[in-house]
């Protein structure tokens, strides 16, 4: 038998709308941030905790070096500091050229993680062992032997060539070496060979003259390194270069190297070769900002390519997947969505979230 209550219940307590996003992230047609806290690796939250939410208490560089990830990586170095190459090194020259390009993305992987060599680095035998190996071959003049890169595959370098040259300092910068004596001479060197109109091309190989225009593959990895450099990154030259190279957003090259304006939008994760993220990424590093119509373009171009699950997938843009798109979604080779390829979403996702959150 049910009796009256005594008393009157009380009301349920309203619960607060959800807190609406304001600044960088309110601009995003979705915000990804919780997903990847969901979803991404240890890595991942630290860097969405260090570089994204400022997170006072965000893992430090002797948490990060416990990771799966990072002790898997490490576990791949050789006794003379370099890693073993794979196919895509392969491809591209010899034995040596390889190895020393692998070792050069490896050690960009690891400053990615949050690893550099000051401090009480847990894994400070281990970059040294990197940093000396890249530097072992470099000549007199600062130019990095290994990374001499001939026309095709099977032909003998003449030079080193000057992007993959650029991403060495870079990656030797960003673990924490730009101090070091090769690293300088390895600026000097890049100096040296400036174009004319500032940037850089592949001399030696596409050209031998200075007048000759600058080709923006060449350019974008080369400024990788003085956007990595805070003794450098606010260089004249630098400057210069970069507004260059903001001109010439979803341009075809000048060259025959990924000259076809399409090269800009195959985003890729890792990076590798110059793309929209990764020049926006640089120059932006190196000091321009939205006041630029170059950076203007790169951006909205990026922010178009988000997809409608909130993530930046690496590849071409999926015609209907973005998240801007007001037609229905199409059934693609993209979809359904494998868990590698989310995987690699994430990562492309956080350094998309990166570059936008400076910018703005």
């Amino acid at each position: 038998m049910n009796r009256p209550s005594l008393f009157t219940p009380s009301p349920p307590v309203a619960q607060p709308p959800p807190r609406a996003l304001s600044g960088w992230r309110a601009r995003l047609a979705s915000d990804p941030i919780p997903r990847l806290l969901r979803e991404g690796t240890p890595s991942v939250l630290a860097r969405v905790r260090r570089d994204l939410i400022d997170d006072s208490e965000a893992p430090n560089a002797e948490e990060i070096a416990s990771y799966p990830e990072v002790r898997a990586l490490l576990r791949k170095l050789d006794k003379d500091g370099s890693f073993a190459p794979r196919a895509p090194e392969k491809e591209l020259g010899g034995s040596k050229f390889a190895r020393c390009l692998a070792t050069v993305r490896c050690l960009d992987r690891l400053a990615d993680l949050g690893l550099r060599v000051e401090g009480k680095s847990p894994v400070s035998q281990q970059l040294h062992k990197i940093a000396n190996y890249l530097l072992a071959s470099q000549d007199s003049d600062g130019g990095i032997g290994d990374l001499a890169l001939a026309e095709n595959p099977k032909g003998r370098g003449k030079t080193p060539a000057l992007h993959f040259q650029g991403w060495a300092l870079s990656a030797l910068c960003r673990a924490g070496f730009e101090n070091e004596a090769g690293v300088e001479k390895g600026f000097r060197f890049l100096l040296s060979l400036r174009q004319d109109d500032g940037g850089w091309a592949w001399r030696g190989v596409r050209t031998d003259s200075a007048a000759r225009p600058s080709s923006h593959l060449v350019t974008g990895m080369v400024l990788r390194a003085f956007a990595s450099s805070k003794d450098r990154r606010g260089s004249r030259e630098a400057r210069r270069a970069a507004e260059l190279l903001a001109t010439r957003f979803l341009q075809p090259d000048r060259y025959e190297d990924r000259k076809a304006p399409s090269y800009w939008e195959i985003l890729t994760e890792p990076r590798f070769y110059t793309d929209v993220l990764d020049a926006l990424d640089t120059i932006t590093g190196i000091g321009l900002g939205k006041e630029n119509s170059g950076v203007r373009t790169a951006e909205a171009y990026l922010r178009s390519r988000q997809a409608k699950d909130g993530l930046w997938y690496p590849g071409t843009p999926v015609k209907g997947d973005s998240a801007l798109s007001r037609g229905p979604l199409r059934e693609t080779a993209k979809s359904p969505k494998d868990a590698k390829e989310v995987a690699e979403a994430i990562g492309l996702t956080l350094r998309v979230l990166v570059v936008l959150r400076k910018i703005n």
